[in-house]
């Protein structure tokens, strides 16, 4: 090799340095195959770019991969910050925990991450952050964000110590939205409870309306042997009227268990609430004004009109006593469309803890302008025996009752309301197209009294079976007596083509009434059936919900139920 082309050869390879050392890593130089030592060094170059340039496309994708993480962590749906271990000062958030908060990143970065918490929630979140040991995972449970507009959100998450390339300490957070989640968790839970309490009011309701019975019955035999010996009745008549107080209550149990003995008919909205509001302003007084606001003359719900009326009664009477320096109250009834979203939510929205299925309803608002509640006492407003009111002036049955009636008519209500704002109680019913017209009495009551004729009576209550049988014979009745369905099948077999009417109480031990009169029609069809309880025909069952079923709800007085079994006896003609 000449001294030129070493020479050559050895600028080529000063070259590639400089060439490299520039950032061209594409630049190569191809060996000569000498085999020396600038074929050495063109090699160390070449295999140098190489070596470079891979680093380049690694960092490259390293980059690229970073930047979909960040903008995947900007806006993922969890809430996301870091803040200082020390001074819980945070230095990053996504922008998704930005607009959950309703606030900009920079409202949050810079400040304490205690300021993000409830006001009431900080300490024992400083408490639970400052656990953390370097290295530790903590799983946070439920807690409650502050938003911008004073709102609270509710999250839940868990918090992870971490040591930075840095040295420094930092902890970093991950929350999920859970609001909606605990809201539908509550309701659950609310419906759960008051389908339990209202279990528990309908029984306690079913054996009080049993006493009911034994004592009215027993009054209305004594008060008929006192008219027959003209001597003062008096103390019978307070006993009844102790009697329809004791019956009342009970009815506002079994109105909030759904089993309230109720006649649902098509009734015209704008009636029975310009009926209330006139009742009502006699209530309120002069200080409160209240106003009507009806959509359509013609709204039309099923329901019993009288329970109608009391529910507008009782939300306009709490309504007063929560303006004791005056306000407005307003009555207002319109048509509602509820809908379902493709997001599987209501259109309208409804209010919370509302829940309708898509259709057609009668929307009732009354609302007030009084001092409203707070959330403490909104939770628990349908509760029976709760009431804010002092001793002596409440039951605290009102709003559970209203939540019964409406239940049991197949409608919904709901409340909303703020301290200092008042309160807007929401009444959705089904709405219906029927008639308003009253149906037809098909059992107009004729004469009392009986032509020994042959009853049997089941019950399985002694003390009611007792005095309902003395009123039965007294007025001219053959008795029969069994203490339940199976006992009764065997006397109308020994006596078939005897016994004229069957009365029988629903709710006994084995075979219930409900069962007996199923079993009864089907081997003496023509043979008629009276039944007795103390709940609704409607919450029973088709089999004595329907129109031409004889029922009669307990308590009862002694003319009630004759003039009921003698309406029977004439409809059928008496024959078994």
């Amino acid at each position: 090799m000449t001294a030129a082309e070493f020479e050559s050869r050895l600028e080529a390879a000063a070259e590639l340095a400089v060439q490299i050392a520039s950032g061209d890593l594409q630049a190569r130089l191809p060996l000569t195959g000498e085999g020396d030592h600038i074929d050495a060094v063109v090699a160390a170059l070449n295999m140098l770019a190489e070596e470079l340039q891979h680093e380049r496309s690694s960092r490259r994708r390293a980059e690229e991969l970073l930047q979909d993480e960040l903008d995947g962590y900007e806006h993922a749906p969890a809430l996301f910050c870091s803040f200082d271990a020390q001074s819980l000062t945070v230095e990053k958030c996504n922008q998704t925990l930005a607009a959950a908060l309703g606030c900009s990143k920079p409202a949050i970065l810079g400040r304490s991450v205690l300021a993000l918490y409830a006001e009431d929630q900080r300490g024992s979140a400083e408490r639970t952050l400052r656990k953390l040991a370097p290295g530790a995972s903590l799983e946070l449970g439920d807690w409650e964000l502050l938003q911008a507009d004073g709102s609270r959100l509710m999250v839940s998450g868990s918090a992870t110590f971490v040591r930075g390339a840095d040295a420094r300490e930092r902890v970093r957070i991950v929350w999920r939205d859970v609001t909606k989640e605990r809201s539908l968790e509550a309701q659950l839970l609310e419906t759960q409870k008051l389908e339990a309490i209202g279990r528990l009011c309908g029984g306690v309701a079913h054996d009080f309306n049993n006493i009911l019975a034994v004592i009215s019955g027993a009054a209305s035999l004594t008060r008929d042997l006192l008219a027959e010996q003209h001597l003062d009745q008096e103390d019978m008549v307070l006993v009844q009227q102790a009697v329809d107080r004791g019956a009342a209550l009970v009815n506002d149990l079994l109105a909030f268990s759904r089993r309230q003995v109720v006649k649902p008919v098509a009734t015209n909205v704008r009636a029975i609430t310009d009926e209330a509001a006139r009742m009502v302003s006699r209530l309120v007084g002069t200080q409160i004004q209240v106003l009507t606001d009806i959509e359509d003359a013609a709204l039309t719900v099923v329901i019993d009109p009288s329970q109608l009326s009391q529910v507008l009664i009782n939300l306009a009477i709490n309504a007063r006593d929560a303006m004791p320096g005056g306000g407005t109250l307003r009555l207002s009834a319109r048509r509602a469309e509820v809908r379902r979203t493709a997001a599987g939510h209501s259109s309208p929205p409804l209010p919370e803890r509302v829940q309708l299925a898509p259709g057609a309803y009668v929307l009732i608002e009354v609302s007030d302008t009084g001092s409203g509640m707070s959330p403490g006492v909104l939770a628990r407003a349908f509760e029976p025996f709760f009431t804010t009111k002092p001793v002596g002036s409440g039951s605290g049955l009102g709003l559970s009752m209203c939540y019964g009636i409406i239940q049991q008519a197949g409608g919904r209500i709901g409340i909303e309301s703020q301290q200092g704002r008042g309160t807007t109680v929401y009444v959705y019913l089904p709405r219906s197209g029927r008639s308003t017209r009253p149906p037809a009495d098909l059992e107009q009551p004729s004469k009392a009294g009986g032509n020994r004729e042959t009853l049997l009576l089941v019950e399985d209550e002694l003390a009611v079976c007792n005095v309902t049988r003395r009123i039965l014979e007294r007025a001219g009745y053959r008795v029969l007596i069994a203490d339940n369905g199976a006992a009764a099948l065997d006397v109308v077999t020994r006596c078939e083509g005897q016994i004229a009417l069957v009365v029988t109480d629903i709710s006994m031990p084995g075979m219930g009434g409900q069962e007996l009169g199923a079993e009864l029609r089907q081997r003496w069809p023509r043979l008629e059936v009276l039944y007795l309880s103390g709940y609704s025909p409607q919450s029973l069952g088709d089999d004595v919900s329907g129109e031409k079923v004889a029922f009669l709800g307990k308590p009862f007085t002694s003319k009630a139920l004759l003039d009921k079994i003698r309406s029977v006896l004439e409809r059928s003609g008496g024959r078994a």
